[in-house]
């Protein structure tokens, strides 16, 4: 919940910065997670509150520490993650007014990292049992996941997003040794028929969606990066408002292209910013291409 920057500390975590991204584009959303009774926790809670993000359901455990992430960038904008055990979110446990919003919601977006603890996966998937609509972004972060946890989380997805790096593990595991990417993301349709559709990103060469019905390639708007600290987030919260306001699968991409980039040219993964400032990024972009 807090990414340590070279910058300072900043609001983060995969759940928290899609949420934060979502309520940006106007969809109404709540982060589910668990922080300490300590300092970094009260912190939290009203940085929460000043940007206006719903934490009505953000736990307190007493006894174990709020969450901290060192987060390593190097000159090639490469980005590794130190992510501290034992804390407070390894340990939620699910209520039945957890389990009512998530059956009122349009759609459950989770990770794979939330799973590496016993109590934290055992209450996910009670949620994901709920929940009329998956998203899974896989965020692989060594040394938290293994081949059986990640397959069972696949098998409840409907929506899954991925980079490159993470579908050749999945590759890897399946088998699968072709290098043609729509032979590859055929493969994981095939293999886990729960999956209707499938986003890949693609770095600085694009982002990339595909169903059995339709599959649209968008390129990367070139920007000067400050950091790539939770572009893949706001990539997906994007993406997913589009989808849920009803738009055409293509323009949902492109907005989730334009938001990654732009937040790539911002310190952090959660800085703040509106809509004039993404309209101003996208006429910027016009100009310098």
């Amino acid at each position: 919940m807090c990414d340590n920057l070279k910058e300072g500390r900043q609001l983060g975590g995969a759940p928290l910065n899609v949420c934060y991204h979502l309520m940006k584009m106007g969809i109404k959303s709540a982060v589910l997670t668990q922080i300490g009774d300590d300092k970094n926790g009260k912190d939290i809670l009203a940085e929460l509150t000043r940007r206006g993000i719903d934490s009505s359901f953000c736990l307190v455990k007493p006894g174990k520490p709020t969450s901290t992430v060192e987060v390593i960038t190097d000159g090639l904008q490469q980005v590794t993650y130190d992510i501290v055990e034992n804390v407070a979110w390894d340990f939620i446990e699910v209520n039945a007014t957890m389990e009512v919003l998530v059956e009122k919601a349009e759609a459950l977006v989770f990770g794979s990292l939330i799973a590496r603890s016993a109590t934290s996966r055992q209450s996910l998937f009670r949620l994901l049992a709920k929940s009329r609509f998956r998203v899974f972004d896989v965020n692989l972060r060594a040394p938290f996941y293994h081949r059986e946890g990640i397959v069972a989380l696949l098998e409840q997805a409907n929506l899954l997003k991925l980079n490159e790096d993470e579908l050749q593990v999945i590759m890897e595991w399946l088998g699968i040794e072709t290098v043609d990417m729509h032979t590859q993301l055929q493969a994981i349709l095939s293999a886990f028929p729960s999956i209707q559709e499938i986003l890949l990103t693609l770095g600085a060469k694009g982002s990339l969606y595909y169903s059995a019905a339709e599959q649209h390639f968008v390129t990367a708007n070139r920007v000067e990066v400050r950091d790539t600290v939770g572009s893949g987030d706001s990539f997906l919260a994007a993406f997913l408002a589009g989808k849920l306001k009803g738009k055409p699968v293509r323009e949902a991409l492109e907005q989730a292209s334009l938001l990654s980039g732009f937040i790539a040219t911002r310190p952090g993964a959660c800085p703040i910013y509106d809509q004039a400032d993404l309209i101003s990024f996208k006429e910027s972009l016009k100009i310098s291409h």
